[in-house]
């Protein structure tokens, strides 16, 4: 015990981010050398953070980064909306960010990335896991690629933390015969910015699933009969319906967010007029923070079971 000091505990915790009695464990454990007891508390962490490995990650963060090839999209999860106010673990999005626009990689070719300190991205999670104390998950890395040097990358970023991170992100992919001048990538932004808000679900009619519009006009048409409109007149009203949905949901067909009198077709068209330009959207691509996740609704006292359960 002689070896252990508060000096010693502190330099651990501000070296591990361990809680002060983990860190005099860790010590004691290992008669006082920092190094072994620094390994002593990762291999400890990492047992616990294959323990948490289990709960549910809905909450998080998601984040964009583009460089001339290509853009990226990122969501990394965690189990509380606390979380993402962490410093370390907005950090390690940057990290992973910064990572992932290097070199396009696969979540698993990821995993065994190394950071500049040489960390694997895999043992830097699992030691974020430990420090944190909750389930963290690298849920979604998305790319779009530009075709050309006239490829243009609008995006936005909804709820920020910083310029690049927050809970939804949007890259929309335009073409354009000035790529660089800043009126084209100001629009283009403001485009990002209204899919973030409207949500389309496919760029045109022709993105979308023949199988998805079938079903919508199978809808309208039972919905028609069953209120006991006349067979003559349903499929003209269907039609009706289905053009308005369509416009509901294709991106190049809906009111524009920040002029909603025009479309934003009507918007493209009166661009490239004045500014001798071809502006056109290619691809987007929108991720939205915990989409598709299913959260068991527990009740307060099945939830403080559940963490005490967590903690033996």
């Amino acid at each position: 015990m002689s070896n252990i000091t508060t000096e010693n505990i502190k330099l651990l915790r501000e070296k591990t981010g361990a809680g002060m009695m983990d860190c005099k464990k860790a010590l004691v454990e290992n008669d006082g050398d920092i190094s072994k007891a620094t390994s002593w508390l990762r291999k400890k962490g990492i047992a616990k953070a294959e323990k948490k490995s289990s709960r549910v990650a809905a909450q998080g963060l998601v984040g964009l980064k583009s460089c001339d090839n290509f853009s990226l999209l990122l969501e990394i999860n965690s189990e509380t909306d606390f979380v993402s106010k962490n410093q370390d673990f907005q950090s390690f999005i940057e990290n992973i960010l910064d990572i992932g626009i290097s070199k396009k990689h696969s979540i698993d070719s990821l995993m065994q990335a190394q950071l500049t300190n040489n960390e694997t991205v895999s043992a830097a999670l699992q030691n974020l896991i430990a420090k944190i104390g909750e389930n963290i998950v690298i849920r979604r890395l998305l790319y779009i690629d530009a075709d050309t040097k006239n490829t243009v990358f609008g995006s936005y970023v909804h709820n920020k933390i910083n310029s690049n991170i927050g809970r939804m992100a949007c890259v929309v992919k335009m073409f354009s015969n000035n790529s660089s001048n800043k009126t084209v990538i100001d629009l283009a932004n403001k485009i990002a910015m209204h899919i973030t808000a409207m949500k389309p679900l496919a760029l045109d009619e022709k993105s979308l699933d023949a199988a998805f519009i079938k079903k919508e006009r199978e809808i309208y048409t039972s919905q028609l009969k069953a209120s006991g409109k006349p067979e003559n007149i349903i499929d003209k009203i269907v039609d009706g319906k289905v053009k308005k949905y369509l416009s509901e949901v294709t991106l190049i067909n809906q009111n524009w967010v920040l002029e909603p009198s025009l479309t934003l077709t009507q918007v493209l068209n009166d661009f490239n007029s004045k500014n001798n330009d071809d502006l056109s959207i290619i691809d987007f691509k929108l991720l939205i923070l915990g989409e598709g996740i299913e959260v068991e609704e527990k009740s307060f006292s099945e939830e403080v079971a559940s963490q005490v359960n967590n903690t033996t």
